[in-house]
């Protein structure tokens, strides 16, 4: 019998109470010597077991990915593997060997040897000293099919979109690169790259991606939201206008329609239609109600629009949302300058 496994909010609750004890812990005002020692030692605690459990989610990440290959040999129609004496297929426990590491001298990144070890045990052929951009449609060997590994390549996406909304967006390229090596010509992953290249103001390399994508797949929601964004980054309002309407008409990818309305509040701001803004961003809230990034920008709108009280009640909201979020930063030091009679900024 198959007893469903428990959701990741039940395995990571726990930890996750913790965390937000500790926030409220050092969010208090005042904290004696003694009690700042403890919470230091609760914190480390805390951070160790985080890393057992992301060490022991890795292993067993890769005992499934063995489960899978050994799927594989006993199913596949073109299957030849031997099997045990039992009939069921022999799994190895030995993990594939992994690449030696780099002298120290190596100017090549780790990260780019593990692609290219990555790329050359499935058959691609690739400079030993490119990076990981130049594994992304790397020739396989003649007369070796490429092999397309999505397993592993969905866990470089699913990292690198977490990266992404932290706002790591160096560590989501590395992770939307290693994807890409797995699974060349991901749509997704191709767009999620180019969310986090343009994050990093690198438009061009980033709308090359996006158009690459939406040629193929010309209603691709999450795409277009990118290509409006990089528009209004260039100040060309009706063209970023044009795709980031198109995204909520598609309404295919609830995360492009929730950034679609916020992106469309901020062209809306830079055109002074406050009311139309306010109301963009406000819907963006409603469908992500921890987008505290829309939260911070509502109250600069509101803040333009003489709606002063609004403006503050927005950011303390923002501020209380997430305290280790870098937005959640953003609204505290807002709330800071205008108790110093200070002002928000038009210019994002």
């Amino acid at each position: 019998m198959t007893i469903l496994p428990p959701s990741a909010d039940d395995v990571l609750s726990p930890l996750r109470l913790q965390v937000d004890d500790l926030a409220r812990a050092l969010a208090a005002e005042e904290h004696g010597s003694e009690n700042g020692v403890v919470l230091k030692q609760r914190i480390f605690l805390l951070h160790r077991a985080v890393e057992q459990h992301v060490q022991l989610l890795e292993t067993l990440q890769g005992d499934v990915r063995r489960l899978v290959d050994a799927w594989k040999a006993r199913f596949s129609a073109n299957a030849t593997s031997s099997l045990t004496p039992f009939g069921t297929p022999a799994i190895s426990p030995q993990p594939r060997p992994a690449a030696p590491p780099a002298p120290a001298d190596d100017p090549t990144p780790t990260t780019a040897r593990a692609h290219v070890a990555d790329a050359l045990s499935n058959g691609a052929a690739v400079d030993a000293d490119a990076g990981p951009a130049a594994l992304r449609g790397a020739a396989p060997v003649a007369g070796q099919p490429r092999v397309i590994d999505e397993l592993n390549a969905s866990t470089f996406v699913e990292r690198g979109w977490s990266r992404i909304a932290t706002g790591d967006f160096v560590g989501a390229e590395q992770a939307l690169d290693k994807a890409l090596a797995l699974n060349p010509g991901d749509a997704h992953a191709e767009t999620l790259l180019g969310w986090a290249q343009m994050s990093q103001g690198k438009f061009d390399s980033a709308m090359a991606l996006f158009d690459q994508v939406l040629d193929r797949v010309p209603d691709h929601a999450l795409a277009h939201i990118n290509v409006g964004y990089v528009h209004l980054r260039r100040r060309h309002h009706d063209t970023a206008m044009e795709h980031l309407t198109r995204a909520i008409e598609l309404d295919s990818d609830r995360k492009a329609t929730l950034y679609a309305h916020y992106y469309l509040g901020l062209v809306h701001f830079e055109q002074q239609r406050y009311a139309e803004s306010i109301g963009a961003l406000l819907r963006a809230i409603e469908l992500g109600p921890n987008l505290i990034e829309a939260r911070f920008e509502l109250g600069r709108v509101l803040w333009f629009a003489d709606r002063t009280d609004d403006a503050i009640a927005a950011w303390r909201k923002g501020a209380e949302v997430n305290k280790f979020n870098p937005w959640s930063a953003r609204c505290r030091d807002m709330l800071a300058t205008i108790a110093d009679g200070g002002a928000p900024s038009r210019v994002a």
